[in-house]
Formats: C-alpha cells, structure tokens, sequence
C-alpha cells in the first residue's frame, strides 16, 4: 500500500478520525493502522515483523545489565539473519552457482522481500544499540514500541528515525494537542511530495526505461540525458516519499526527520551525504563507519573504513553487485576528496573561494554523483561499464535516430 493510492488516503483518514477526538487510545489507534497498513503485504511478513519487534523489545529489556552487550549482539545478529534471509539469499546463491558451476535453480532461492524490512531492520538495529549506551530509554511497553518502530508514515521509505528522535514523541502523543497550523503544514508537505511522485517521478520513470532498455545503442550524450533523467527521477521518488511522511507525521503531532536537503547542490561528496537520505547517512556514520574504527586508527584506515561503509550502504539498497560498486564508487569519491583536502590543498595553503569555484564544484559533483547513478540504475555491471565508458568519451557524445524518439 503506497502513499499515493486510494486505499491509503482511506487508512489515513480513518486513523486521522479515530486518532484526536480521543487521548486514551491514541497509541492504540496508530498501533492498529499500522496492523492494517503492514497486513496488506501479507500475514506471513506482518507476524515476521512483529516477532523481531518482540524480540527486539525483550532483549533491550536486558541491554543495561550484567549481560547487556550479550543481549546487544543477539538482538543485532538476528535482524541481521533476518534481513540477510529475504533480502541477499538469491544474491549468494546465484553468487556462488556461476562462481562454481553448481548448476542450481537460482528461482527457487528468489524469496518474496518482506515490504520495509531494510527499515524496520536498521531502527530495530539502532534502537538497541542505543538503548545499550544509554542514549535513549527503552520502550514503556509493547505497544509503544510497535507504534515506534512501524508507524506507517515512516515505514516504507524512512526517514530511518531513532529511540531519542521518535519513541518520546509516541509516549507523549496522549497529551498533544491538535495544532491546526502545523495540520495545515502537513497537508502541504502531503501534497508536495504527491506532486513530485505523480506529476515527476511517474513522467520521469518511463522515459528512464526506454533509454536504459537501450542502452547498447545510446551514444554518449544520450548516455548522459540518461543518467541525468535518473538522477532526477531517483530523486523526486525518494524525496517524495520522506515528505509525505513528514507531512504524515505533521498530522498526527509528530516531528519526522528531514531527509533531504537539496542535495544537487552539493559541492563535494561530504556535502551530499549530509543532504541526501539524511537519515541513512547518519545511521551509516553511526553504527558501521565509528564501529569501524573511523578515523582512529590512521588515515589509510579511515579511507578504508570510508570505502566498506559505503559499500555495505550500496548492499542495503539493492541485492546486486551493481548496488555494491555505486557505494564503493561514493566511498571513493569520499575518501579521494578526504585526501585531495588534507594532502594536497592544506599543505600548499589553498582554500578555494568565490561564486564561480562553488559552482564549478556543483556542477562537476553532479556528473559524478550522475555516473554512480548509472551504477545503481543499470541491470548489470559491464552494462554500466559501457555506459560510462560513452560517457567519458566526447567523440561518442552524438544523438542517434533510434533513441532520440524517447527523449520528448
């Protein structure tokens, strides 16, 4: 059930009037919807979901004492497996069927992905760890936790939100009261993000189709106008989707986190990944890249960790190698940037300034961050090698006949 369907508008009111003529059975109510809104997916996956949440909720219980990081790493290994299950069970077992020749039937291994099971995941993930290191307390009881970790304006496409962000909000949500601007205010952040899914993202998509269903016989411009259209149409989708559940949020008394910020007007890789799925880059800082080491240990080290989690944020958004190479790709883009700031600028006193070095560094951040696209977007690698390769080379950048058709 996506935000932009019938069935949806109607769940949404209903909760909506169900949600603030009371105050008693506020967290019933937004537990119920979400009951709803997760069932539709299938009664299999909700009972799944409910069961880590469960679990989740019981070994947080135990998290500050005597056997608190035993209950920690039992508690992240199983989303993990669970996660590892549905999503990367058909990427290993095609893996290492062409890898050894095994000969294996590769569909039997394809298992249906429970709908926001990567989110769901990272927060349940996060909110354990947190809970751990007493940066948030752990839920009153089971039903706060589910309302926490399944309100449906969040579920599908993040934000990615934490125990110190959201779950206080949920506790308080019986004492709110009903803020007509802030009402109106998320009707228009609702309506904001319905106009950039239907009227962009939706015109968007198709064109993106065609010019990558044919992309053997793209020139290199038309390579280009395709990663650029991508770029855009991932953009207005993703976007979409975390305003509508700001807007979401906004109707119900709560504050989501912002998930984007205008992120093609980034000047260098750091930038954009404090601009773009804000909340994602945060929770890769957090509890992957720190984890790591960071910066710790040398700066050879920090590269390093820089590049595996990123690559670990590429296997989180698709199970494909492709996924893989676009964070490896961004994680070197990070690390070059590190080392051409630290290495090179700093020790010859260079600091670059003035409007037109800002908007050089824009624009040429565009057409990187547009060359990892092709990367996330393309069905396989040497199919995005290919790509890039035309793009990179200015003899090829022509229009050809067959393809300038599905441009208008």
């Amino acid at each position: 059930m996506l935000f932009h369907m019938p069935e949806f508008m109607v769940l949404l009111i209903l909760t909506l009037l169900c949600f603030w003529p009371t105050r008693r059975l506020r967290i019933p109510v937004l537990a119920v919807a979400a009951l709803l809104f997760y069932s539709v997916s299938g009664w299999q996956y909700l009972l799944l979901f409910l069961g880590m949440m469960t679990l989740t909720h019981l070994l947080a219980a135990y998290a500050r004492g005597p056997y608190g990081r035993v209950a920690v790493w039992v508690g992240v290994l199983a989303n993990l497996a669970n996660l590892v299950l549905f999503k990367y069970t058909g990427l290993m077992v095609s893996s290492v069927n062409r890898l050894l020749h095994l000969g294996l039937n590769e569909h039997v291994w394809q298992l249906l992905l429970p709908i926001g099971i990567s989110f769901y995941t990272f927060q349940l993930i996060a909110y354990l760890v947190d809970v751990y290191k007493g940066r948030t307390e752990p839920a009153r009881n089971l039903l706060e936790m589910w309302v926490f970790i399944a309100f449906y304006g969040h579920l599908i496409a993040g934000p990615i939100m934490r125990g110190g962000e959201f779950l206080e909000q949920v506790h308080a949500a019986p004492k709110q009261r009903l803020d007509w601007q802030r009402f109106q205010y998320g009707i228009y952040l609702f309506g904001l993000g319905m106009v950039k899914k239907v009227m962009f993202s939706d015109v968007l998509g198709p064109k993106v189709d065609a010019l990558f269903a044919q992309a053997t016989t793209l020139g290199g411009l038309e390579a280009w106008v395709a990663g650029w259209l991508f770029a855009f149409q991932i953009y207005f989708d993703f976007s979409a989707y975390s305003e509508m559940a700001l807007g979401i949020g906004h109707l119900f008394g709560f504050e989501l986190a912002v998930n984007f910020r205008t992120p093609y007007l980034s000047q260098n890789p750091q930038e954009f990944w404090t601009r773009w799925h804000i909340t994602l880059s945060s929770w890769i800082r957090d509890y992957l890249y720190i984890p790591l080491g960071g910066s710790r240990r040398g700066e050879g080290r920090a590269y390093l960790n820089l590049v595996l989690a990123m690559a670990l944020s590429g296997l989180w958004h698709g199970a494909a190698w492709t996924f893989v190479i676009w964070g490896i790709f961004h994680g070197l883009l990070s690390a070059l940037h590190k080392f051409w700031g630290r290495r090179v600028l700093k020790p010859l006193g260079i600091e670059p300034r003035g409007a037109w070095v800002r908007w050089l560094s824009i624009f040429l951040m565009f057409q990187a961050t547009t060359i990892g696209w092709i990367f996330f977007r393309a069905h396989t690698f040497s199919g995005a090698v290919a790509l890039v390769r035309k793009m990179l080379n200015p003899t090829l950048w022509h229009v050809t006949p067959l393809v300038a058709g599905t441009l208008p």
